[in-house]
C-alpha cells in the first residue's frame, strides 16, 4: 500500500535545478516514490494495507490472536500505534498487540518475532503489519535523501500450520555504529532542542529534527557486513543460490543491490527490483517488491531468500517458501484516521 502521491526525482528540479536530481537517479536508480499525504500517518498505511488483504483473504477477525506494527514513524509518543490499529481493525481483546521500532531490517526482524510468538501461543493466526513516513522526516533541501525515502504500508497474514519444517532466520545488530543514521531531536534524551541548521560532516545543512545519514559508512556496511551475513546464512543452512527461485534485498539503492547480486554470483534476474519507482521505503521494500514483482502473475510456490539491513545498524537474513497465489498488487490509498487527531476538546 503506497499513499496516492508519486513524486518523482524529476520535479526535484524545481528545488536543486537539473543537475542534482539528474546525477542522483543516476546513482541511486530512484525515479519517483510515493510521499505521504500531510494527514497521513504510518498507522493509516499499515491499516488500509490490512483492511486490503482482509478483502481478499477471508477471515473471521476473531482468530486472530496476535498483530505486530513495525514502524519507527508512529502515529503518538504514546500509546504504541498498535494499539490505535488493532481498534481500527476492529481485532479482538484478546489479541496481543505490540511496536516494533525497527526501519529496514524491519521486516526480517518482525517476521522472526511474529513467527516464535505464534509458535508458542496457543492461537492459529498473526498478523505483520509495516508503516512508514520518513518523508516526513527529512530536510526539504537536503539533496542527498530528500529524493530517496518513500513511504508505504504492508500486512502480511501468518497462519501457524501442521508442517515441522523450520524457518531459520539470521539477526544481527552493531549499536556501535548507531549514529550512521539518526534522528537526534524529539526522543526523552533531547526533547525540544533549538531548530537552527549547522553544517554536518558531508557538506549539508541539517537541524536535529532531520535524519542524518552517514552515507559512506552505510554504502561500506551495505557491501561487507551485508554479503557476509547472506554467505552466512547460506553455510549455516546448507543451502546454495540454485536452491532459491528469488532474492529480495532491501531496496537502498540500485548499485547497493548490484555489489551485492555481484558478490553472491546471483542472476540479475533473479534479484527483482522496486526502488526505481517506489523509492527507499525501509523495511516494507521487502514485501513491497514481493507484491510489485509477483502480485499481478505469481501462480506458484516460490523458495525466496530475503535481507533487509539498515537503521541501528541491524540486519537479517530469512528463506521462505512463499505461495504467490497470496501475494497481490501494490494499491494506492488517501485514507486517514480523521478521529485521530487528538485536540484539546477531546481530553
Amino acid at each position: 500500500m503506497v499513499p496516492q502521491n508519486r513524486v518523482t526525482v524529476e520535479s526535484f528540479s524545481a528545488v536543486f535545478g537539473d543537475e542534482i536530481p539528474a546525477k542522483f537517479s543516476a546513482g541511486t536508480g530512484i525515479k519517483a516514490m510515493y510521499k505521504a499525504l500531510p494527514e497521513q500517518t504510518a498507522g493509516d498505511l499499515a491499516t488500509a494495507a490490512a483492511e486490503s488483504l482482509f478483502g481478499k483473504i477471508k477471515i473471521d477477525r476473531s482468530e486472530i490472536g496476535l498483530m505486530l506494527l513495525v514502524t519507527q514513524s508512529p502515529d503518538y509518543r504514546r500509546p504504541s500505534s498498535a494499539s490505535v490499529v488493532q481498534k481500527r481493525l476492529e481485532l479482538p481483546v484478546d489479541c496481543s498487540c505490540m511496536e516494533i521500532n525497527l526501519g529496514c531490517s524491519g521486516f526480517i526482524y518482525g517476521l522472526q518475532t511474529a513467527m516464535s510468538m505464534l509458535t508458542a501461543s496457543d492461537r492459529e493466526y498473526g498478523l505483520l503489519l509495516m508503516g512508514e513516513t520518513a518523508s516526513k522526516l527529512v530536510d526539504p533541501h537536503d539533496k542527498s535523501i530528500v529524493m530517496m525515502y518513500g513511504d508505504a504500508g504492508a500486512a502480511i497474514l501468518l497462519k501457524k500450520t501442521d508442517d515441522r519444517s523450520q524457518v531459520t532466520t539470521l539477526l544481527r545488530s552493531d549499536g556501535s555504529r548507531y549514529k550512521a543514521i539518526i534522528l537526534p531531536a524529539g526522543g526523552f534524551r533531547d526533547m525540544y532542542p533549538g531548530r537552527e541548521r549547522f553544517m554536518c560532516s558531508d557538506g549539508i545543512e541539517r537541524s536535529l529534527y532531520d535524519i542524518y545519514m552517514d552515507g559512506t559508512s552505510v554504502f561500506s556496511f551495505s557491501i561487507t557486513d551485508v554479503p557476509k551475513a547472506l554467505n552466512d546464512y547460506l553455510a549455516y543452512t546448507g543451502t546454495g543460490a540454485d536452491d532459491y527461485d528469488a532474492f529480495v534485498f532491501h531496496q537502498a539503492n540500485e548499485f547497493i543491490i548490484k555489489q551485492i547480486t555481484r558478490k553472491l554470483k546471483l542472476s540479475k534476474e533473479a534479484v527483482p527490483v522496486s526502488l526505481d519507482r517506489y523509492g527507499n521505503t525501509g523495511g516494507i521494500s521487502i514485501p513491497l517488491t514481493l507484491c510489485d514483482a509477483y502480485g499481478e502473475n505469481g501462480k506458484d510456490v516460490k523458495k525466496v531468500l530475503m535481507c533487509g539491513f539498515g537503521i541501528g545498524l541491524s540486519w537479517g537474513v530469512t528463506g521462505l517458501s512463499i505461495d504467490m497465489e497470496n501475494v497481490f498488487p501494490i494499491e494506492e490509498t488517501v485514507d486517514y484516521y480523521k478521529e485521530g487527531k487528538i485536540t484539546p476538546e477531546m481530553l
